[in-house]
């Protein structure tokens, strides 16, 4: 039985130890002093085991199905082995993340013997000795931090050192923490059920050098929340599979390799007491696979053990092919590390168990909405060695590539008329070098679109980078989101899709880059070349400097996030010059505007599915909007470290934060918000049968098509990124450093002016009323943040106080203009009275999901 340790009611002799002495020895010196009777004897394994199914492994396995009890058997104790727990099943819901082969912890554990128990105990290896390391000193780390025990068995077999215990409950108990997690996501509060728990044994095996054990919990919910009720037939019992591996530690000879942080390679990293006072005390090493040459002594060599990723049988075509030619790129790359055939995508056999250890698996996952796919893995705590990759593929993805794409059918099927210019997109500033850039790259299609082939290769261009990125996090490459600014040159950047305009016409030939990129292949590089050890260290910054000698810039997370300081740092954007690239997608969008119409649609489909397609054509600019925002209090920066020559800041100069204001501005006037008659009458209410969609423009106005509120949610994007608090401090900041960049009030008497300032347009006036509130509600919101800059709130009340004194000068209008301003002025009256609290007077409508992931709006 397993049992929850408690401490005694009496002190035992041997408590004064226990400042002292380590867990296990305080334990064995406890049991000592147990009176005989309580050391009772067991059988052997054999005379217990009889009769039962025996599944021999690394620990070995015992099924009692006359009792539903799963027996272990301890080969040997005081041993450290990997306790690995993912899930195996999930529950298909976006916001709940909770997927079929989730992946979760990695530990470095080991049973303990004591007397009649066998403790579980997860060892720390966030703490450590390592320079320089004596008896004493890896003792004094160890008793300086905790170990966990999570288990405590009653020994009911054993001979000799082998110990048979009962892990039945062990392996039905929650090892995920499943209630918590779906109680924080407003899911209700839930237990484990143990009599509507068991262990599955399909999935439960033993193998030499790993045993893996599935059980099936249900949780029992009161009140079970919206998404259980979506997603369960019955939302008070939830039944989901939770999968346990227990690995052998892997074999000698693998050389961990230094994390830099001018190269994009995960880390894992321990504290490293053994250290001299002026180091860092903190260990970063590199994250990835054991790859070693047959041949060292050759420039290319095949590897004495390639890494081999199985594919899900579930996925299908066409996806299934281009997972794989996706999967094959990483081929080519790793040939520049000196390894020949070294990376391959193959079927999954038949009787293959995706969730045992010993596998690389590519994942078919399903969910209610299209959502993430995910590049996780497990590693040795200790190394950074990748145990196992477990890439998730959303199935339902696609949809949104395929609303990109027909989106631009109308405006392609058009030919020319609306619309001019030549730009051809995504330029490069720099000369890099890209030895994987595939000429037959080119979407041939488009010529003669087809709503059936042509979304098809479309969208296939997409899954084949999709696949080649999540792949890309297995190997461990972090993200790079500035990669393409110069050229596209990483998979590990998100693609927007670069439409250009031609003469006229809508091209998307080039939509997706169709290869890996030279960023992907310095990585790799730098993660697996192979170097004599007392040359490794030269190597590896002969790497980096080359990086940096090509403009091969690295940036990740959190630092593409819109209210950052880098342009070009930004998801989802194209080309090398973030202000000259709105332009070109400004021109680009207005041709897709004019020439939207239903055939955007296949025929039969439900008019109301356009307003899903008319989504990526009106925020066709939305990320490059966010990019030209981070102009403004923007700055250029690496990751960088001493000696190198490079500089590690770079404030963006004043002339371009200026010319980076007036284009906002000009994108905040009425007619670059509005949406053309025709397409209004074309945008339908939602048909009987069909649920809402997230993908699609909420609504104020139902069942009509809310155009006002549409371009307040997009001048809400534009205002509130200008005004984050962030943002405003830097812009603070900047100009104390050089009068000459812009101030604050400068940009604030800028967004005021052209919001408020001059004549009511003839056309739109209520778009320009939208406007000029999107302007109010965040000064007042910035000015009531208490965890803004003082300088931001004041200039925010500057604001407040210049947009006052324009509604008492302004001349008498219409009467939707006099009921605009007088509520204006009132809540400006009511703000700096300090009559509320602060926050948005009116809220904007969330934009729908992104390009193809992520609505969040910028000032989030």
């Amino acid at each position: 039985m397993i049992r929850t340790l408690r401490p005694e009611k009496r002190t035992p002799r041997v408590a004064v130890l226990a400042a002292s002495a380590p867990l296990s020895l305080l334990l064995l010196l406890t049991a000592a002093a147990l009176p005989a009777q309580q050391q009772r004897a067991v059988p052997s394994i054999a005379e217990y085991t009889k009769g039962l199914e025996q599944r021999d492994g690394y620990f070995p396995l015992y099924w009692d199905a006359v009792r539903g009890r799963l027996l272990l058997e301890v080969p040997r104790t005081g041993e450290d082995f990997l306790y690995l727990t993912s899930l195996a099943t999930g529950i298909g819901s976006n916001d709940l993340g909770l997927d079929r082969g989730m992946i979760q912890e990695d530990f470095i554990a080991r049973f303990e013997r004591v007397g009649p128990k066998l403790l579980l105990v997860l060892q720390n290896p966030s703490f450590r000795a390592e320079t320089e390391p004596t008896e004493a000193l890896a003792r004094s780390v160890q008793e300086s931090f905790p170990t966990s025990t999570v288990a405590s068995f009653d020994i009911v077999a054993g001979e000799g050192d082998r110990a048979l215990v009962d892990a039945t409950a062990f392996f039905l108990r929650d090892a995920l923490d499943l209630p918590g997690r779906l109680e924080r996501a407003g899911q209700g509060k839930s237990r484990v059920d143990a009599e509507r728990s068991v262990i599955h044994l399909p999935r439960t095996k033993a193998f030499p050098e790993n045993t893996e054990v599935e059980a099936s919990l249900t949780l029992a919910l009161e009140a079970p929340g919206t998404e259980i009720r979506r997603h369960t037939p019955d939302a008070r019992s939830l039944t989901i599979r939770q999968h346990h591996s227990l690995v052998k530690l892997p074999a000698p000879g693998y050389r961990p390799r230094r994390f830099d942080p001018r190269i994009g390679v995960f880390s894992v990293s321990f504290y490293d007491y053994g250290k001299p006072f002026d180091a860092d005390l903190v260990t970063r090493l590199a994250v990835r696979h054991r790859l070693v040459k047959k041949d060292p002594s050759a420039a290319m060599s095949e590897p004495v053990e390639p890494i081999v990723y199985y594919l899900d049988p579930a996925v299908p075509e066409p996806y299934r092919s281009a997972f794989k030619e996706g999967g094959a790129w990483w081929s080519k790359v790793f040939e520049a590390a000196g390894f020949l055939t070294a990376f391959r995508v193959q079927d999954m056999p038949p009787d293959m168990d995706p969730m045992d250890a010993r596998y690389h698996v590519i994942q078919w996952v399903h969910r209610t909405e299209a959502g993430s796919s995910i590049g996780p893995s497990f590693r040795d705590p200790r190394t950074g060695e990748i145990i196992k990759a477990a890439v998730r593929m959303d199935s339902h993805r696609s949809l949104v590539d395929y609303n990109l794409y027909a989106g631009v059918v109308p405006a392609v099927t058009a030919g020319a008329g609306a619309g001019s210019g030549t730009g051809t997109g995504a330029g490069t500033a720099l000369d890099v070098r890209d030895e994987f850039l595939a000429a037959d790259g080119a979407l041939d299609w488009v010529a003669a679109l087809d709503p059936n082939t042509g979304a098809e290769a479309f969208a296939m261009a997409r899954r084949r980078q999709h696949a080649a990125h999540e792949i890309g996090h297995t190997l461990g490459l972090a993200h790079n989101f500035i990669a393409a600014s110069y050229g596209r040159a990483s998979v590990m950047d998100y693609p927007a899709p670069l439409i250009k305009l031609v003469d006229g016409r809508i091209d998307v030939s080039d939509a997706y880059r169709a290869g890996p990129g030279a960023y992907d292949t310095i990585a790799i590089r730098y993660a697996y070349t192979e170097f004599p050890a007392e040359q490794e260290a030269a190597g590896l910054e002969a790497i980096v400097q080359e990086a940096m000698s090509r403009g091969l810039k690295f940036i990740t997370n959190p630092d593409a996030e819109p209210s950052n300081s880098y342009p070009l740092a930004t998801w989802w954007i194209n080309g090398s010059d973030a202000l000259d690239e709105l332009e070109r997608v400004l021109e680009v969008r207005r041709v897709l505007m004019d020439r939207f119409d239903e055939s955007a649609l296949r025929p039969g489909e439900p008019m109301w599915r356009l307003n899903e397609r008319f989504v990526p054509v009106y925020l066709h600019h939305r990320y490059t909007l966010d990019a030209a925002i981070k102009e403004i209090g923007g700055m250029e920066y690496r990751y960088g470290v001493r000696g190198d020559r490079l500089p590690v800041t770079q404030l963006v100069p004043a002339e371009r934060q200026r010319r980076a204001l007036e284009l906002l501005l000009a994108e905040l006037d009425a007619a670059e918000l509005a949406v053309p008659e025709r397409v209004l009458r074309l945008l339908a209410p939602r048909p009987f049968g069909y649920a809402s969609d997230a993908r699609a423009f909420a609504t104020q106005a139902a069942p009509a098509f809310d155009q006002v509120g549409l371009a307040r949610t997009l001048a809400d994007m534009v205002v509130g990124g200008i005004l984050e608090p962030r943002r405003t401090a830097r812009v603070v900041a900047f100009h104390e450093r050089d009068p000459g960049m812009p101030s604050l009030e400068e940009v604030m008497g800028r967004l005021v002016d052209g919001a408020w300032g001059g004549t009511p347009p003839r056309e739109h006036a209520a778009l320009r009323r939208a406007v000029q509130r999107a302007v109010l509600d965040a000064l007042i919101e910035l000015a009531a943040d208490a965890g803004a800059a003082v300088e931001s709130r004041a200039a925010a009340e500057w604001g407040l106080r210049r947009i006052a004194a324009a509604l008492r000068s302004a001349r008498p209008g219409s009467p939707q203009e006099a009921a605009h301003r007088q509520l204006a002025a009132a809540d400006i009256e009511r703000f700096l009275d300090r009559r509320y609290e602060g926050g948005r007077r009116t809220e904007p409508l969330r934009p729908p999901p992104g390009t193809p992931i992520g609505g969040r709006a910028p000032w989030q």
